[in-house]
């Protein structure tokens, strides 16, 4: 099947950014004590990982297969980073900032791809992102808030 190399090129990009946003929940997730907050990093984690294999499936539709979209390199700053590092950042705006990439990765796609069914699965995952975002968006004041208040 024929398809237009914008879409193939941002099919690749977002099966690339829900595999790094995964990694990024499930660290995040390691590093977190709060209850409350490990299980919204864990769950997210989830919701990439299925967000991956519907674009996976989307791909392999078109021919592509997923292992030779995924990136091979691993990204070490992922992988490498102490847990004094990530303590110090902010981890929900952090996740905030690549959810706010694949959102807009998502509404390119549904501007320019004509496919209903494909169109479909983009807003599904638009409107989980979209919940994704003012959730840590929440999480990330109530943070910030503590972090105030602590100082």
């Amino acid at each position: 099947m024929r398809i237009d190399k914008n879409i193939h090129f941002l099919l690749e990009k977002l099966l690339n950014s829900y595999r790094e946003n995964k990694i990024l929940y499930l660290n995040s997730a390691d590093s977190q004590y709060k209850p409350s907050f490990n299980r919204f990093f864990n769950h997210q984690a989830i919701i990439r990982n299925n967000m991956f294999f519907s674009i996976s499936n989307i791909l392999s539709e078109i021919g592509v297969e997923a292992e030779d979209v995924i990136l091979k390199r691993p990204d070490i700053k992922q992988f490498m980073s102490t847990k004094i590092e990530r303590e110090k950042e902010d981890l929900f705006y952090k996740n905030l900032k690549k959810d706010t990439e694949i959102k807009e990765i998502l509404l390119k796609l549904v501007k320019i791809d004509n496919k209903k069914n494909r169109i479909e699965v983009y807003k599904k995952h638009l409107n989980k992102i979209s919940e994704s975002i003012k959730a840590n968006k929440s999480y990330s004041v109530e943070v910030n808030e503590k972090m105030f208040l602590n100082t």
